[in-house]
């Protein structure tokens, strides 16, 4: 079995099982709204990493079985990724004083999600956005504590995303970044302008990608483990995006990976629904 129907069946599998329990987390997130404490927060940010979960899932299965309009589930599932980073990342911000006192997870656990995030609204072209995430994404990378410093030392994906949303931007957020060998993103780089090179580099980089969708345990926390980003592989479409917009030429690479209906992302784009707002507002009316 490959590595992507593999994916695919235990989606199917994971959606069944799940189906049920959808219900009763909306149930727990409305009431964590309603409290509107930052523990109660937190839960938030818990509860909508699930409902992404299920919804990029759901998403993943529909388009990919021909349901173009199913596009909205993986859309919804991106902007409550979007919301519980936020979140969390806030929530850390206003309790890293305590460290010395009692236990306050710090970003760790968020740092794929945010380079896959940073990647989509780069694909979507929400500047506004990606610019907030770029920013993240670097104090992730740079200020000591934000995240375990063992993490760092191997991170691939989320120093490129930020020499590549560089280049998008014309912003120097690399500059700051200490880049070592990225690996496969390194190949990237060093052919971004030798075109059939960077095109061998692509393939190498879904081979990266479908290797570090599943969780195996130990240090290592796979980029692309969370849905929708197992099998919407934002990362290669942004790389498509920035150059089309520098008036290079996009290669075409040949790949299973990206002759799946999920890898076009010609129909996706980002929108709020009732519950974002919700939670946008109860956000700002805790950090102001």
């Amino acid at each position: 079995m490959s590595a992507i129907s593999k994916i695919i069946v235990q989606h199917r599998d994971w959606l069944v099982r799940s189906e049920s329990r959808i219900g009763r987390e909306f149930n727990y997130l409305k009431e964590d709204l309603a409290d509107g404490s930052l523990n109660a927060l937190d839960n938030v940010s818990d509860s909508l990493g699930r409902l992404a979960t299920y919804y990029g899932i759901k998403g993943i299965l529909a388009v990919n079985d021909g349901v173009h309009s199913d596009w909205n589930d993986i859309s919804k599932s991106i902007n409550y990724r979007y919301w519980a980073l936020i979140i969390r990342a806030r929530s850390f911000t206003k309790t890293a004083f305590l460290r010395g006192v009692k236990h306050v997870p710090n970003l760790t656990n968020h740092l794929g999600n945010t380079g896959c995030l940073l990647a989509t609204f780069i694909v979507v072209d929400r500047d506004e956005i990606a610019s907030q995430l770029a920013d993240l994404l670097l104090g992730m990378l740079t200020i000591k504590g934000v995240v375990d410093s063992d993490c760092l030392k191997h991170r691939k994906l989320e120093p490129f995303m930020l020499w590549l949303y560089s280049v998008y931007s014309g912003k120097a957020f690399a500059s700051e970044i200490e880049f070592v060998n990225l690996g496969v993103y390194q190949m990237v780089i060093e052919y971004w302008d030798k075109p059939d090179d960077l095109s061998l580099a692509l393939i190498e980089l879904c081979e990266y990608h479908l290797a570090n969708t599943d969780d195996t345990g130990g240090s290592w926390d796979p980029e692309f483990k969370y849905a929708p980003f197992d099998l919407v592989p934002v990362e290669i479409q942004a790389i498509y995006v920035v150059r089309e917009k520098c008036g290079l030429p996009v290669p075409s690479p040949n790949h299973p990976l990206l002759s799946l209906k999920t890898s076009s992302v010609k129909h996706l784009s980002i929108s709020s629904d009732d519950l974002s707002f919700e939670v946008e507002s109860a956000y700002k009316n805790f950090f102001g």
